[in-house]
């Protein structure tokens, strides 16, 4: 209900498992309106509306993955589509150990790219030792620690993130983490735009 032409499309190409036009009318969809708002007006309305579907029927998840692999097709081609690498300290974007569920966090590193900050994605479940490791290399100006499920959301990994010079900054994001008690100096980042705001303002 209200939602825009974009969606209203998606969500057709989504419903007749029309691959190839779910990616074109997302791509469009990130050309007329931006990366976040692509994200919050189409692609995340119309994932919702499946999930929703899905829970309530047991049907159509066959829907939800088509719709899935749609978003991480565009988005991706639109974070690695850049031009050159953008110049200063990247932003670590990394989804928890046991997290799998990191469509929002490649959304991110689109529209971070769109910024012109060079992020550094990790995908989904990245082990501890891992990311560790990848801070230690990258010196980020920032990372971005995404929990799906209150399970994944480990306040002892974010504590055992060694410390950088600079310092990197510690954000959490995702709704696994609503109800978790943080560090004083981890920040957790409640929508798209307020990452982006905040990210920005720290990788400049």
């Amino acid at each position: 209900p209200g939602a825009g032409h974009y969606a209203r499309g998606l969500g057709r190409a989504a419903l007749a498992l029309d691959f190839p036009a779910a990616r074109t009318v997302l791509g469009e969809a990130i050309v007329a309106l931006g990366v976040v708002t692509a994200w919050d007006e189409v692609a995340r309305p119309v994932l919702s509306a499946v999930a929703q579907r899905w829970a309530t029927t047991g049907a159509g998840v066959e829907i939800e993955h088509l719709l899935s692999q749609s978003v991480t097709a565009v988005f991706s081609a639109h974070v690695v589509g850049q031009d050159e690498e953008p110049e200063g300290r990247p932003v670590l974007l990394a989804g928890m150990p046991r997290e799998q569920h990191t469509l929002p966090l490649l959304v991110l590193g689109a529209a971070l790219g769109d910024q012109g900050v060079p992020v550094r994605p990790l995908g989904a479940d990245v082990p501890e030792a891992a990311l560790v490791a990848a801070v230690r290399r990258t010196a980020p100006a920032a990372v971005v620690l995404w929990s799906q499920l209150p399970a994944s959301a480990d306040v002892a990994l974010v504590e055992a993130l060694p410390e950088t010079r600079p310092r990197a900054r510690t954000f959490v994001a995702g709704p696994g983490w609503v109800d978790v008690d943080l560090p004083a100096r981890v920040q957790r980042l409640a929508t798209l735009v307020q990452a982006v705001d905040a990210l920005v303002a720290v990788a400049r």
